[in-house]
């Protein structure tokens, strides 16, 4: 049975891992004093996941990988900022590699999602979603206070 709700996605729960770890990183030195770059890394990383969650209350699975798509850009622009930090020596390399463990492993729950939206398996459970949420909606008009004849 499929995710009722987006945070049990785990794409959704992958992408909040990698971000929850970037949250710690850029509230300590050095990077807690480099404002832009930490506002960079904070708002590629928290727009990756809310992405997501966005695209799964479009309730269609190409819009939804449409905003997969995204947050996969998201996560990517992300891994980019890391590669700066290291530039500018505000993280170690081996600090950037700690994260890239949990950033890999959100990019392969996001790609496997973006697989899954994309195949004709999704569009026809899709389609069966719709089918029954009409259903209900006939079943409703017709035996509520005043029932059509």
């Amino acid at each position: 049975m499929g995710a009722k709700h987006y945070w049990e996605l785990t794409a959704w729960q992958a992408v909040r891992t990698f971000k929850v770890g970037i949250y710690d990183l850029i509230e300590g030195k050095p990077l807690a004093d480099d404002i832009k770059l930490r506002e960079q890394l904070r708002e590629s990383v928290a727009s990756a996941q809310s992405h997501i969650a966005e695209g799964y209350g479009r309730f269609d699975p190409l819009d939804f990988a449409r905003f997969v798509k995204m947050s996969v850009a998201s996560m990517i622009e992300c891994h980019n900022h890391l590669g700066d930090a290291v530039d500018r020596r505000r993280i170690t390399e081996e600090t950037r590699r700690e994260h890239l463990v949990r950033w890999e492993a959100a990019m392969r729950e996001a790609g496997g999602l973006l697989d899954y939206l994309q195949s004709p398996e999704a569009k026809r459970n899709a389609e069966r979603l719709r089918q029954k949420r009409n259903e209900r909606r006939r079943r409703r008009k017709n035996t509520g206070p005043n029932p059509e004849p």
